[in-house]
């Protein structure tokens, strides 16, 4: 009887602890926004031509909840990295001459996300470090 009371007692506090500790839901659940695709191409002028740009380039805005797919196309020899603040801090690496690849996440935070290569050395790696994602 005892132990039938402790483990009764063990699980009634568990589902407490589960109930107290668990992560509150995502702001997009049970919602369907739309899809977002978006292209970078990577080559000696930066990101979509970022080289000549001034400020932050390139700049795309998506909605909260949408679903983001950004291709990155590498048209240059050497590799690029591709990340998003928050979303993919490791990120891509994209090989030079490789076929594109696709970040996909959700847009779950409002904000303003730094979309920047995250590979130490290139020689365009200073052109690569401005883009921005807006999530309104």
């Amino acid at each position: 009887m005892v132990i039938i009371a402790l483990v009764a007692t063990s699980l009634a506090a568990g589902g407490v602890f589960a109930v107290v500790l668990s992560p509150p839901p995502s702001p997009c659940s049970g919602v369907s926004g739309a899809t977002r695709s978006i292209t970078i191409v990577a080559d000696l002028n930066g990101y979509n031509g970022s080289k000549s740009q001034t400020g932050p380039w390139p700049v795309t805005t998506v909605h909260q909840c949408d679903r983001v797919e950004i291709t990155i196309i590498n048209n240059d020899t050497q590799a690029h990295g591709f990340a998003v603040t928050y979303y993919s801090n490791s990120g891509l690496e994209i090989v030079g001459g490789s076929p594109p690849q696709t970040l996909k996440f959700q847009a779950t935070k409002i904000g303003q996300f730094t979309m920047y290569c995250s590979l130490g050395v290139c020689t365009v790696h200073q052109f690569m470090r401005t883009g921005l994602l807006n999530v309104t």
